[in-house]
């Protein structure tokens, strides 16, 4: 693969109390008939308390931003003491019976480590207003792991539901700082709603250096599921691999293939993380988030070989 970097799509403006910080974890939404990209991202007050909002862009040229919703967000915190009482950021949006399932990452906030992340799912009529279908998560701990689910990625595939979504294994002490050493999974259900995981890793980190692997984004094309995702080194930080698989669950890594990496200065010349994929007319696009998890905003690059 060889991707072309085009640019910066979002940078937080800093003016907006609940927006003040980040464009996180951009999340395409194809609208097709309207010929435009919705491109929800996680945004946060200067306290890092965090709700969903999202930019519209022109799907032959995402460069040219056609709207920010910048009024209220399309998911904000929910209600104290739940999952998602300090954050709800997107991770994921398709298209069910005619109304739109947002995946999301709830995150609370804890005493002994930093905190917890759990997805939830919020459904909309107009792709503008969502509405938890729970205030609980859709997955919870279970005997299996004792940490956190986050950051799903849904499609649909042979008449199932399919989910890969980051597990948080264990917590890690790194340059006297908290980390969650995480893995990919995998996940199945007949509705969107009801999941059941399959506990079989199918991305873990893989040498010493790495120490987390995150937000998964998978696509099928040709036969084959291609997944991109964020790897974190130790000394690097963030940056971005990928992997194939026949099934969805066997996966060889082929990090050495996703053809992108940091800038030479720049927005995203410290890191490159959160990715997501789009095909539209031919065309594919990367959208991913650049320095310090996306605080820096969010841009986009096409696959051009």
């Amino acid at each position: 693969m060889k991707w072309l970097k085009r640019g910066l799509i979002y940078s937080p403006s800093k003016k907006i109390p609940w927006m003040r910080k980040y464009g996180m974890a951009p999340t395409p939404f194809y609208l097709e008939q309207l010929g435009i990209i919705r491109l929800f991202m996680g945004v946060s007050t200067i306290d890092n308390y965090g709700s969903t909002s999202y930019v519209d862009v022109k799907a032959d040229d995402p460069s040219q931003v056609l709207f920010i919703e910048d009024k209220n967000p399309v998911l904000g915190l929910g209600r104290p003491g739940t999952f998602d009482d300090c954050g709800a950021v997107p991770s994921c949006c398709i298209e069910i019976d005619g109304r739109q399932f947002l995946f999301f990452i709830g995150f609370q906030r804890c005493v002994k480590v930093p905190y917890m992340l759990f997805p939830g799912l919020a459904i909309s009529d107009d792709g503008k207003k969502f509405e938890r279908f729970s205030e609980s998560p859709i997955i919870d701990r279970d005997r299996h792991n004792f940490f956190s689910y986050a950051a799903p990625c849904v499609i649909f595939h042979e008449g199932i539901y399919k989910m890969w979504l980051w597990i948080g294994n264990d917590w890690l002490t790194i340059n006297k700082k908290l980390f969650l050493n995480a893995s990919i999974g995998y996940a199945e259900s007949k509705d969107g709603i009801d999941w059941k995981i399959i506990h079989k890793d199918c991305i873990v980190a893989n040498n010493q250096n790495e120490f987390s692997i995150g937000r998964p984004w998978v696509i099928h094309t040709d036969g084959i599921f291609k997944m991109y995702y964020s790897v974190r080194y130790i000394k690097e930080g963030y940056r971005l691999g990928y992997a194939e698989s026949m099934d969805g669950i066997n996966w060889q890594r082929k990090d050495e293939e996703i053809g992108i990496t940091v800038s030479e200065s720049g927005w995203d010349s410290e890191m490159i993380c959160y990715p997501s994929v789009l095909n539209v007319k031919g065309r594919t696009y990367l959208f991913y988030c650049g320095n310090n998890n996306g605080e820096t905003g969010f841009g986009w690059a096409e696959l051009v070989g």
